[in-house]
């Protein structure tokens, strides 16, 4: 039952690492199309870069806590509440950065599409 919660927690992870991951090279992609496109959507643009790159980069640091907290756990040494909390805060960095990005993807590309006739 353990192994499968953590295979189930470190493919969660994986996902959003490689959503996005594709989300920063997709909306890289696009950089070039920016030039016509009015100031708000540059920023809608730049939201949603930096949320998929702090999902990235909170994902690595959910996997470095994760492992950290297993070993700690392994030879009953450190405070279990301190790193419990370290990881369920960057899980939720994760977690909802993620959907920021997303969210924000989705406005920029729904009103890209309405103002770029």
């Amino acid at each position: 039952m353990l192994a499968a919660y953590i295979s189930a927690r470190v493919d969660a992870n994986k996902a959003i690492f490689i959503f996005s991951s594709t989300g920063i090279g997709l909306l890289i992609a696009i950089a070039t199309k920016l030039q016509s496109l009015g100031t708000c959507i540059k920023f809608l643009y730049i939201g949603a870069l930096v949320a998929f790159f702090v999902a990235v980069c909170s994902t690595l640091l959910v996997h470095i806590r994760n492992a950290k907290a297993i070993e700690s756990y392994i030879r009953n040494e450190g405070n279990e509440k301190a790193m419990d909390f370290k990881l369920k805060t960057w899980k939720y960095i994760n977690y909802v950065s993620f959907a920021i990005g997303l969210a924000l993807s989705l406005v920029f590309t729904i009103v890209g599409l309405f103002l770029n006739k």
